[in-house]
């Protein structure tokens, strides 16, 4: 009895030992961790790195705050600009670097505006045979034309012509070769935003900025252009037809795909809602769906493609020239 006793009482000093020990030894292993973690960030701090194209930019601590920097750049609201084209958008990889390494979001921003063509719209307004004069927007071209009706009424055989300008340099614009078409005082300045692809007349579907063009983008084809537009933007049908498709459809997010007769269609990709259904008569007035972000997309905008033959068109070939 004696030895079993004694046996027992060396398997409890065993176990408490063994606790002992293994209770120390974590306490031991996670201050130890805790002293190098504490080592470690005192020298090092995540960032991302930075690069457009080929080249490192530098690196900077949000990568969220420089993507909304740059994507207000983009969709810059400046009443003179039609769209800015950006050739490569930074990417980002997140990595440790020393405390020292400074935020690169300004080198970042000077750096995609350095690889961006900014293109212009003006207006060009021209009386006779005079120099043309440049205004901003469609209303300051109609308030010069009210201005010139009082100033040259009673002039029956006056020569007017107001036209769109599309320039990437606002310093040197080059002389304009106008078609300047005899009017009459009293006619109103017609839009020139309708163009005709085989006997289809077509109108620009929402009111935006173009931030993405047709051809190359990234290593692949962009087969439309983007329209960069708040979300929930009205987007109407860019001719009369009959809608062929609506749905969800991969990349593009919310699709509506309007058949309009002779071969041409138009695709309106990335809805945040879909107004029509499958089958539909439609006409340019109608309301078929909303700007949105749905599908492979970075922000609010409409990806406006034009197929003839089922081929890919330029649409800026036609609209948002």
């Amino acid at each position: 009895m004696r030895h079993e006793k004694i046996s027992k009482e060396r398997i409890i000093i065993f176990r408490r030992a063994t606790i002992y020990y293994i209770t120390n030894t974590l306490k031991i292993t996670v201050v130890a961790m805790v002293l190098v973690f504490i080592m470690f960030i005192s020298k090092y701090k995540p960032m991302y790195k930075v690069t457009i194209g080929e080249e490192t930019i530098g690196y900077v601590t949000s990568k969220e705050k420089v993507e909304q920097i740059v994507n207000d750049y983009i969709n810059t609201q400046d009443e003179n600009i039609a769209f800015i084209e950006v050739k490569d958008l930074p990417k980002y990889e997140l990595n440790l670097v020393a405390w020292k390494m400074e935020d690169s979001t300004n080198s970042v921003l000077q750096k995609v505006k350095e690889e961006s063509s900014v293109t212009y719209k003006l207006y060009a307004i021209k009386v006779e045979n005079e120099q043309p004069q440049y205004v901003s927007t469609l209303e300051e071209a109609k308030q010069v034309v009210e201005e010139l009706k009082n100033e040259f009424a009673g002039v029956l055989d006056l020569k007017i012509g107001v036209e769109e300008i599309f320039t990437s340099d606002l310093e040197n614009i080059q002389s304009i070769d106008m078609s300047v078409a005899k009017v009459n005082l009293d006619t109103e300045i017609i839009s020139n935003c309708d163009s005709i692809i085989d006997g289809i007349i077509l109108s620009k579907p929402v009111s935006g900025v173009v931030t993405y063009r047709f051809g190359p983008r990234w290593g692949r084809s962009h087969q439309g252009i983007d329209i960069s537009a708040a979300t929930g933007t009205p987007i109407h049908a860019c001719s009369k037809g009959t809608v062929e498709f609506t749905g969800w459809y991969g990349g593009y997010g919310n699709l509506i795909i309007i058949d309009h007769g002779n071969g041409i269609k138009t695709y309106y990709g990335h809805c945040s809602k879909i107004c029509v259904s499958k089958g539909q008569e439609v006409t340019k007035d109608t309301l078929i769906g909303l700007v949105g972000s749905t599908g492979n997309s970075t922000g609010p905008h409409l990806h406006l493609e034009i197929r003839k033959n089922g081929v890919v068109q330029n649409p800026q070939n036609y609209l948002y020239k």
